[in-house]
């Protein structure tokens, strides 16, 4: 018995015109804004800080967010909606966070009620609120938009 391709290739053409036709992004993605990159370093006490949350919050227009996170060495690359696509352009407010998780010893008991685990910030708590970090960015066209952050204890 023979067999044709010919009714499998057909049902398949719609498919393929429209995989192939326009453009590839989704409408979300043509939409979005201008992205450019930015990094840098942060430090606190003169020491680079890693494992730090690093946020700019635009302040004009649609507020949007870019996040990165330090190294080892305090280096930070921001991405808004792909890794490494940096922060949309205009005026930033700067957040850093950087904290560890404490709980009950190890060999505790963790069904116990008096358990308790809590997030312990490593540095002030000031940085993480963008009204009282004082820290600001401007991310601008063209430029190389690397910022460094001194965060000291006072």
């Amino acid at each position: 018995m023979r067999y044709s391709a010919m009714p499998l290739l057909l049902l398949s053409m719609p498919v393929l015109m429209m995989s192939c036709s326009g453009s590839s992004e989704d409408k979300w993605t043509e939409q979005r804004p201008d992205t450019f990159p930015a990094s840098g370093i942060v430090t606190f006490d003169g020491k680079p800080l890693p494992e730090a949350t690093v946020v700019f919050q635009s302040t004009g227009g649609e507020p949007q967010a870019a996040v990165g996170r330090t190294d080892e060495n305090g280096e930070f690359q921001l991405r808004t909606f792909t890794d490494g696509d940096g922060a949309i352009a205009g005026e930033h407010k700067v957040t850093v966070v950087c904290s560890r998780t404490e709980g009950p010893p190890e060999g505790a008991n963790l069904d116990e009620a008096n358990v308790v685990i809590q997030e312990v910030s490593l540095i002030p708590e000031r940085y993480a609120d963008p009204a009282k970090s004082g820290l600001t960015a401007s991310v601008t066209p063209g430029q190389e938009n690397k910022f460094t952050f001194h965060l000291d204890k006072e």
